[in-house]
């Protein structure tokens, strides 16, 4: 079998409730197909930013031809190139898409950003395609299940009206009432009508206090048993990260994640070493980056994304180091249906898996343009079928109704 297209579509739709609450914005999502000549094709997801058609497209021209069962080995070459005279099935030259064929290293110079970002989503589509055609489960090619049941929570950023209490306890409870037994909110969202300069990395402790206050109204609407993480985007320096962690330790929440900027692992490791909060990092990280921060003693939690880590087999690949190193992952997800359900498979698979994030519960498009035989969420989680591979089919009509302008639907 042999690979003979990969193709994308773009979606473009309304955003209800983003971060901060915030309504009336647009968003796209990119579904990817891989075509064989067995008639047998696979889907992905991949993010909609900046560069990553593009990668796709080097991909397509690269891929084609080639044995789809040969993944890792080709996304290997491509990312990190080989030594020449290179491997005599590789593209070579300019390749039929009129890109020319880079063979000593990735084709951006580097195994990150809009390159990796394009093979996470091939290679949920090459995955999908070979549990087809093997008729087995994605999570059996990813080592088999631990668990059928995925255990999902929300991001819930904070709500619009964050001065009000009646808001924080009303989505409290939604989210309790929805089935959910775990939620996220972005500390920079929670109190940003306390903020007077938006440069300093700074948390003033008005900000810090109107947190713990909001937070707070949270735990009792839910109760104790029910887990709250806190996200900070990357956003702050390290002594008022370390003063609004140690302000939030009666709240007892799972994690404080990316506490300052994520280049440096050691002001993160100086973060972790003055708070009880585990610290959770990660949702932009391929596997070497994981290292770095786990060596720097640098986090508690791993939080790779599928769509960013170089997709499922690289996810379970970063869940077995962080259980080498006895550390628990969550993974991040900043992707719909077809992402989520992708990471579900490798969530399955993976012994020290925590949950599974979700942004869009109240923009149903997102959630439905690719059908399953069972709901996307039950009780809080993604069950697990017997399909073979990710077990998804596309939601054509609502694809046809979310079009960008200028795309054509994938048949």
């Amino acid at each position: 079998m042999k690979i003979t297209d990969i193709r994308t579509m773009r979606l473009w739709g309304p955003r209800h409730h983003g971060v901060g609450g915030g309504t009336g914005a647009k968003i796209g999502k990119v579904i990817v197909r891989v075509d064989s000549d067995a008639g047998i094709y696979g889907l992905g997801e991949v993010d909609d930013f900046v560069g990553v058609r593009q990668a796709v497209a080097y991909m397509r021209d690269y891929f084609r031809g080639r044995d789809p069962f040969a993944a890792s080995a080709i996304f290997s070459e491509m990312l990190y190139g080989t030594p020449a005279p290179h491997p005599e099935n590789s593209p070579h030259g300019v390749m039929r898409g009129g890109m020319s064929a880079v063979g000593m290293c990735s084709p951006t110079a580097t195994p990150w950003g809009p390159v990796v970002w394009a093979a996470s989503g091939v290679d949920m589509a090459l995955l999908d395609l070979a549990g087809k055609a093997l008729q087995t489960p994605a999570y059996n090619l990813l080592g088999g299940a631990f668990r059928d049941r995925v255990r999902v929570y929300l991001d819930r950023s904070s709500p619009a009206e964050i001065s009000k209490p009646t808001a924080w306890r009303k989505m409290a409870r939604d989210v309790v009432d929805s089935g959910f037994t775990q939620m996220k909110f972005d500390i920079d969202f929670m109190a940003s009508d306390c903020v007077s300069d938006v440069w300093n990395r700074a948390l003033p402790l008005k900000q810090i206090n109107r947190i713990v206050d909001r937070l707070g109204l949270v735990r009792e609407a839910v109760g104790p048993d029910f887990e709250i993480c806190v996200d900070c985007h990357m956003q702050y320096n390290v002594p008022d990260a370390v003063r609004v962690s140690n302000a939030l330790e009666p709240l007892n929440l799972l994690w404080l994640e990316d506490p300052t900027p994520i280049t440096n692992p050691d002001s993160c490791a100086e973060v972790r070493s003055r708070t009880r909060i585990p610290i959770c990092v990660g949702e932009m990280f391929i596997a070497e980056q994981f290292r770095l921060f786990v060596d720097h003693r640098a986090c508690d939690i791993l939080h790779p994304d599928v769509l960013f880590c170089g997709g499922p087999r690289e996810l379970r690949r970063i869940a077995d180091y962080a259980e080498l190193n006895h550390r628990p992952v969550a993974f991040h997800g900043n992707g719909g249906a077809l992402a989520t359900i992708a990471a579900a498979h490798a969530a399955a698979a993976s012994r020290n898996f925590l949950g599974l994030e979700y942004h869009f519960i109240e923009t149903p498009w997102i959630g439905g343009y690719v059908q399953r035989d069972v709901p996307l969420f039950t009780d809080g989680h993604v069950v697990l079928t017997d399909e073979p591979g990710l077990g998804v089919r596309l939601n054509r009509e609502l694809c046809r109704k979310h079009l960008a302008p200028g795309e054509e639907l994938i048949a």
